[in-house]
């Protein structure tokens, strides 16, 4: 199978309040590892580029069986596990100390960057790694999630340490913020996400204000969105939070 192994430690930096990895640093680990296989594949950021091409993370499942706590071995596996309509599939075994303790699939699609245009995935991808019936395949079929009906709640404006190499809001940071959110609505806790869907509809550039709806209910189910002042939805999530 072909597939990228990333391991370090959960480091004290990547910490909450209760000594477990944040959200969006598992984000950010996941992100590492996506990136430094596609460049393994020769379909990373600079061959992609030389098509006028940039990949674009459209939706992201994960789901954790268990805490990654302060000092525990982090490995995230990743592998293309072939296309689905028009995306890149990617999943991402996540271990603890050599154990399973989640798992995520992602969709990626190629778009070019000065028409903004999604371009089929089949039309850069290796026929390698078009289809791969042998692989596990982890969330293959995402869909579209429903609108959030809750009032806006809070609001973010895109900073200069907010953007990426692609020039659009990094994709951990909207992590960052429904963690912020959730926080806020549970009373400041420290709060653990075991599963989240993130979908991202629009790019966030810098200077945007970013208008938030969450809904949030007893069992810990939630909903979060985000979008420009114009209306425009630019991210929506649903989750589990372990209250």
């Amino acid at each position: 199978m072909i597939c990228h192994r990333i391991s370090a430690p959960v480091r004290h930096h990547e910490c909450d309040a209760a000594g477990e990895l944040k959200l969006h640093c598992l984000l950010d680990r996941m992100q590492d590892a996506a990136a430094e296989h596609a460049s393994a594949l020769n379909v990373g950021m600079e061959e992609l580029a030389e098509m006028q091409l940039i990949w674009v993370l459209s939706r992201l499942k994960i789901h954790l069986d268990k805490p990654l706590p302060l000092g525990g071995e982090l490995e995230i596996v990743t592998y293309p596990s072939g296309v689905q309509r028009i995306f890149a599939h990617r999943c991402y075994d996540i271990k603890l100390n050599s154990a399973r303790a989640g798992y995520a699939g992602s969709f990626w699609l190629p778009v070019n960057a000065a028409v903004n245009r999604p371009v089929n995935a089949r039309k850069v991808l290796p026929p390698e790694i078009m289809d791969l019936p042998e692989v596990e395949k982890f969330f293959p079929d995402m869909d579209k999630l429903p609108e959030v009906a809750a009032e806006i709640c809070a609001s973010r404006q895109v900073g200069a340490g907010d953007i990426d190499l692609n020039r659009h809001l990094n994709n951990a940071v909207y992590a960052r913020w429904i963690s912020d959110i959730l926080g806020e609505k549970l009373h400041h806790k420290a709060v653990r996400v075991s599963e989240i869907q993130l979908n991202y509809l629009a790019a966030g550039q810098f200077g945007d204000e970013i208008f938030m709806r969450a809904d949030v209910r007893d069992n810990g189910g939630f909903a979060v969105s985000g979008e420009k002042s114009d209306g425009t939805i630019i991210f929506q999530s649903s989750g589990i939070a372990e209250i």
